[in-house]
């Protein structure tokens, strides 16, 4: 059956700040596609569609330039609205083939998603927003069929971290039945390869001597167009994005995004892209959004001495992870200087500049700011987007108009949730 899913962002999505002060849920990742791209594992060819808040579209249409964002476009498909946080699909996708009425499929007291056959189509208009859609569940939601599902969503960043492997594993699976036959690889001399066959390289990728790639506890897939230098050792489960360069150093259990720098000892985290970690240094069990520089030997701590689970503080309140490995969670644009500690647990906003060569002893650091712990300054908008137009421009990419507005909103704490689904 052929089918239109709509991703949709809801209510919960402060609790995955400072990730998503940038982007939707959905193109944040746990494995080596964005979450969005996971429907095509479940759904035969879907058309898909993106809603977001409305701060947010103008940046993900400068993006993703393929798929219509925020205009829903009927057609002779039913349309299943996809809550963008979808973490197992368990028997949703059975669900959906059954279906033939409007239904909407809850998981606790979360909706995952919400299917509309043709006559709840004909309710709404040919082309509508999110907002439209909005207004016809609170005008037909007693008509709509509920519906338990064994599908699950994530509740916190760190759910997504805590995911790496498996869905690193899950992903490559899937992938490899349409790997591209790739083209102008280099692999020297000198290479110490572990379980080769469950390594894919992608078109142009260069594996310097003395590299070692050891795929024996999960598959390793390295994107067109990297560098694996001397000396670098990767660890599977790990992914690697396009464009990147790995120095020497260690990465295991990883989930690197294209365009990044990555030397030291990075383990089970997640970089979106456009990290830039040339240097020393240990990060581990953590999310770290894009444009994030990290000075020579920043290092953060994941595990507390005394092996106890670890609380953080999100939106200026205490949250128990329930977990007792659990690192930093880091917003776009943050700058480390040498030296720079980071605390278990630590929730950094965008935009921030960290320094001093000390422990940064907080749980939460706002987003603009500029200093160490107890002696922070508000870091200027302006200035926060000139460095932004050099650091583009050694990446060859262009800060828009669109990207200014969103950084001015952030530092105005004026991002809102209009455009979210609200059942």
């Amino acid at each position: 059956m052929s089918i239109h899913i709509i991703f949709f962002e809801d209510e919960t999505i402060a609790k995955f700040n400072p990730l998503t002060a940038f982007r939707p849920i959905y193109d944040l990742r746990a494995g080596i596609l964005p979450l969005y791209k996971r429907a095509e594992k479940y759904f035969d060819s879907p058309s898909i569609t993106l809603t977001c808040r409305e701060q947010l579209a103008p940046v993900l249409n400068d993006q993703i330039k393929d798929i219509p964002i925020n205009i829903i476009k009927k057609s002779d498909e039913p349309i299943l609205l996809l809550n963008g946080r979808i973490r197992n699909y368990g028997n949703l996708p059975e669900l959906v083939a059954k279906a033939d009425h409007a239904t909407s499929f809850f998981s606790d007291e979360d909706i995952v998603a919400i299917y509309l056959d043709e006559n709840a189509l004909n309710k709404l208009p040919a082309i509508a927003t999110i907002n439209e859609y909005n207004a016809y569940f609170k005008s037909q939601k007693d008509q709509i069929i509920e519906h338990r599902t064994s599908a699950t969503l994530y509740n916190h960043t760190w759910d997504l971290m805590a995911d790496v492997e498996k869905e690193i594993i899950d992903d490559y699976k899937w992938l490899e039945k349409s790997f591209p036959a790739a083209t102008g690889v280099k692999v020297h001399d000198g290479v110490f390869w572990v379980n080769m066959e469950n390594v894919y390289l992608g078109s142009n990728v260069e594996i310097m001597p003395g590299a070692v790639i050891d795929a024996s506890d999960g598959p390793i897939y390295i994107g067109d167009n990297t560098k694996v230098e001397s000396h670098a050792a990767i660890y599977g489960p790990t992914a690697i994005g396009s464009n990147s360069l790995i120095l020497r150093g260690k990465i295991s259990s990883s989930s690197i995004g294209h365009t990044c720098r990555v030397g030291g000892e990075v383990e089970w985290s997640i970089f979106q892209s456009y990290v830039n970690k040339y240097h020393d240094g240990f990060v581990g069990h953590s999310y770290v959004g894009s444009w994030v520089n990290f000075g020579a030997m920043t290092t953060n701590s994941d595990l507390k001495n005394n092996y106890s689970g670890i609380r953080t503080r999100l939106n200026s309140k205490a949250v128990d992870t329930k977990s007792n490995k659990i690192g930093s969670f880091i917003g776009d644009h943050t700058k480390f200087g040498i030296g720079t500690l980071l605390n278990t647990g630590i929730q950094i906003g965008a935009c921030c500049n960290l320094f001093g060569g000390t422990l940064i002893t907080d749980k939460e650091v706002k987003p603009y700011s500029w200093g160490s712990t107890g002696n922070y300054k508000k870091y200027d908008v302006e200035k926060a987007i000139e460095t932004a137009k050099i650091v583009y421009d050694r990446r060859g990419v262009t800060v828009t108009e669109h990207d200014e507005k969103l950084l001015r909103v952030i530092k105005e704490d004026a991002l809102t949730t209009n455009g979210i689904l609200e059942f």
